[in-house]
């Protein structure tokens, strides 16, 4: 079998920490209508050991060569809460499966916890982003057992490795070279990365831990208000993530709002890759937040994703990116999302094989994506996080944000009702009294 290497986007998860001190953290979370039994959780836990979840990357015996997934197995057992959640500590708990450490050189590789709630159970499953992209987890979670027995390769194979690089690295060079020599925009980038980043003025802050609020909204309504003004699902999503950066971060200033639109390169659920998307950033207008036609948005969303192609996240050819020191390879790198205002996610419908977890469909399913410890404000411009996933006749959003900003996720949860409301849809709320009633109805 060949070697899985890790890639260009891998290699920068697995650094942010150190650049960023952060790390990205993806959380799917379950709800469920019943209790879920602790021997199903068991099987579902020794299930997803045996996936492409459970591996870790090992250096390559020869330098030069790139990184390896090998298999591992995963040292974070199953937690399961003996306490009921209520809707007073739901958020601090699946907030603490976030915060618990999941250090990149250790075997605990991923949690999988559940706690009774209401009369059913919350399931939380939350992985590092160096290990595992949103829509790759759930590729995982579907396909069970992964085939190939990762072993680490041997002095050969990374010879191998090694001299396709070089080889790709100059080819790719030489293509681009004449490019470059007509776009000084592009010259002027790559000039001003080697020179290294402009001096830092702003003054060392703490890690800020992001407030949360989840809402289900109706999926066909949400569709219908989209065509509505003009737009999509996806157009309407990130436009109300551009209208929270502009009335809580911006405070209805002109500048513009940087939203990071990630863009999956996967073309089949074969695609073992551990991350497999690019964060594009898409410029709209600052001012006070937009109600009304959605077709600017939705035009240069399409311009957008259209014209990126297979982007790399690196400022010079990817192959070439792999060979260079690790601190000139760091500033060689596209900003990526952590240099956005905010990301908005959207991963599609929720498979069948993620809604059946466990052997039992969920009431509901959301995937939110955190900074552990939090965002560094001098470090990131990040301040706020949008996913959007489709479960059934259901959309789940949800948003999480810098407390700076948002306040608390009471606070969070009203703004992201007002905006919800202010498009005519309505907000049921993913706990509360609010989603005691979805349930009983």
């Amino acid at each position: 079998m060949t070697a899985e290497r890790l890639n260009s986007t891998d290699e920068m998860l697995h650094r942010a920490a150190g650049a960023l001190g952060s790390t990205r953290i993806v959380q799917v979370l379950w709800r469920f209508r019943e209790p879920v039994p602790a021997t199903a959780l068991q099987a579902e836990w020794d299930r997803l050991n045996r996936g492409r979840l459970s591996r870790r990357a090992t250096s390559a015996v020869l330098p030069g060569a790139r990184r390896t997934w090998i298999r591992a197995h995963n040292d974070e057992p199953l937690a399961l809460a003996g306490a009921a959640l209520t809707d007073d500590t739901l958020a601090d708990w699946i907030d603490t499966q976030v915060a618990a450490p999941l250090p990149a050189g250790s075997n605990a590789l991923w949690r999988l916890a559940a706690a009774p709630y209401g009369a059913g159970t919350l399931v939380s499953l939350t992985v590092p982003h160096f290990r595992c992209d949103g829509l790759g987890i759930f590729d995982a979670i579907g396909s069970g057992r992964d085939p190939d027995d990762r072993t680490a390769p041997g002095p050969a194979e990374d010879a191998v490795d090694l001299a396709r690089q070089i080889a790709e690295a100059a080819l790719a060079t030489a293509r681009r070279l004449p490019g470059l020599l007509t776009a000084p925009a592009e010259r002027a980038r790559i000039g001003a990365a080697l020179r290294g980043p402009a001096a830092d003025t702003a003054p060392p802050a703490e890690p800020r831990f992001f407030s949360s609020a989840i809402a289900e909204v109706d999926a066909g309504l949400w569709q219908e208000r989209a065509e509505a003004h003009g737009g999509t699902v996806n157009s309407l999503f990130v436009e109300i993530a551009a209208n929270l950066v502009r009335t809580s971060v911006r405070g209805g200033t002109d500048l513009p709002v940087d939203v990071g639109i990630p863009m999956t390169l996967r073309r089949s659920e074969h695609d073992t890759r551990a991350n497999a998307l690019v964060v594009l950033p898409l410029s709209l207008p600052g001012g006070g937040a937009e109600h009304t036609d959605l077709r600017p948005t939705r035009a240069a969303t399409k311009n957008l994703l259209a014209s990126a192609g297979e982007h790399s996240g690196t400022l010079v050819p990817e192959a070439l990116w792999h060979l260079l020191p690790s601190g000139l390879a760091h500033r060689l790198k596209n900003p990526g999302a952590q240099q956005t205002d905010v990301v908005a996610s959207n991963f599609g419908h929720v498979p069948g094989a993620v809604a059946e977890f466990a052997g039992r469909r969920a009431d509901s399913v959301a995937l939110r994506t955190m900074n552990v410890p939090g965002v560094l404000p001098h470090k990131a411009r990040l301040r706020a996080s949008l996913c959007l996933v489709r479960n059934g006749d259901r959309l789940t959003v949800t948003a999480t944000g810098m407390p700076d900003h948002f306040g608390d996720s009471v606070s969070l949860r009203r703004l992201l009702d007002e905006e919800l409301t202010a498009w005519g849809l309505t907000a049921h709320h993913w706990w509360g009294t609010a989603a005691h009633r979805m349930k009983e109805a």
